[in-house]
């Protein structure tokens, strides 16, 4: 079965919305499927065409990027060819280039699954409001024309005015998630033997993460746990798609920089060092836009406990494990109060790693979508 998967951004890039299919495509491949990707080519130096792990990925060319999303001229043709050659469809949104691949797929008479990462932003201004307008009559045209939609979590779609659309198609399937095995060249990189108390934030420093309100919870943590604490700030800044976040908490950096380091991206054997380093996770998330924390599940399956925002779908790892808290949004004062709770009180909030993976089981999660391959075509 060839499975042509359309996703806006896919690797080198880093989001939980790309690693979930990277980690879905190549999956796929070890069961003996063909798996082309159609995606941008967000970076000049990236090949048109290559093979990774045995995922064919066809990048489009895109001479520029509005927002955070990509312009690809040459995508409807593109799409065309791609559909012609599948056996099934699966587009990952939010994603407006997807109609074209959705349209060409009902023509030829190909089946349609849609995976729904998250709704859109409904950020203030003009160009947000023209840009996700546009977005949105194309998502609810590839929601007609779907013929499943896989979703993460309940939770989530009960608070989706998107989702709640369609309701009869609706799949649940928690995202597939797995970890590597820490290489020991990269232990001495994260020892930092002089700092008792190690909080740690993963994902792109962006605009929903709410990382001003974990900066901003610094002086009251500082009560507590004194000088004696650093938050390590892993993933891409400058790096992220359509401008990154960094410049508007330069005035936070600048004052709490004595106990910030940022690592920058990290490659999957080095995030398992930033998860047994950390003695805490903290995702701050303030936003819609953010519908379950993919590493979450990453950092609990190696052992570190989580404080996420009680947001729909953000709040479900931590509500299924037990292994940690979620804190109301916008909240420094909880936030620190509760990265003191688990911290002091570790061992009560870890649970073993055979407990988590009864739930998050990354092979559960791929064969739910080799039966819905199956089912559909």
């Amino acid at each position: 079965m060839k499975i042509l998967l359309g996703i806006s951004y896919y690797s080198p890039n880093i989001s939980g919305l790309t690693i979930y299919a990277k980690n879905l495509a190549e999956e796929l491949v070890k069961k003996g499927y063909d798996v082309e990707v159609l995606t941008s080519r967000q970076q000049k130096d990236l090949s048109t065409r290559e093979n990774l792990n045995g995922v064919l990925v066809k990048r489009v060319w895109t001479p520029f990027i509005f927002g955070r999303g990509p312009i690809m001229p040459t995508y409807p043709l593109d799409a065309y060819f791609a559909v012609r050659k599948a056996d099934i469809i699966n587009c990952h949104i939010p994603s407006f280039e997807a109609i074209f691949i959705c349209f060409w797929a009902k023509l030829f008479r190909k089946k349609i699954v849609l995976t729904h990462h998250c709704d859109l932003s409904n950020w203030p201004g003009l160009i947000n409001q023209i840009t996700e307008k546009l977005a949105y009559a194309s998502l609810l045209v590839q929601g007609l024309l779907a013929d499943k939609i896989v979703v993460y979590t309940k939770d989530y779609a009960d608070y989706s005015g998107y989702l709640q659309r369609f309701k009869s198609k609706l799949i649940f399937c928690l995202p597939p998630v797995k970890v590597e095995k820490l290489d020991g060249k990269y232990k001495s990189k994260f020892k930092y033997k002089n700092v008792k108390y190690k909080i740690g934030f993963a994902g792109r420093i962006a605009k929903e993460k709410g990382i001003e309100y974990l900066l901003n919870a610094i002086p009251l943590i500082e009560k507590d746990f004194g000088n004696n604490f650093k938050i390590f700030i892993a993933g891409p800044g400058k790096e992220v798609v359509g401008g990154g976040y960094i410049k508007e908490l330069n005035d936070l950096i600048k004052k709490y920089k004595k106990y910030l380091i940022f690592l920058g991206p990290l490659n999957p054997k080095q995030m398992a060092g930033f998860y047994k380093l950390i003695d805490v996770l903290v995702l701050p998330s303030t936003e819609k836009i953010e519908s379950f924390g993919f590493v979450q599940v990453e950092a609990m399956l190696l052992g570190c406990p989580v404080i996420a925002s009680d947001l729909p779908g953000v709040r479900m790892p931590i509500k299924i494990s037990g292994m940690g808290k979620t804190v109301p949004i916008k909240n420094s004062n909880a936030l620190a109060d509760s990265i003191i709770e688990v911290i002091k009180g570790k061992d009560k909030f870890v649970k073993p790693k055979k407990v988590i993976e009864r739930v998050f089981n990354f092979e559960k999660s791929t064969n739910t979508y080799e039966e819905l391959y199956k089912n559909v075509s």
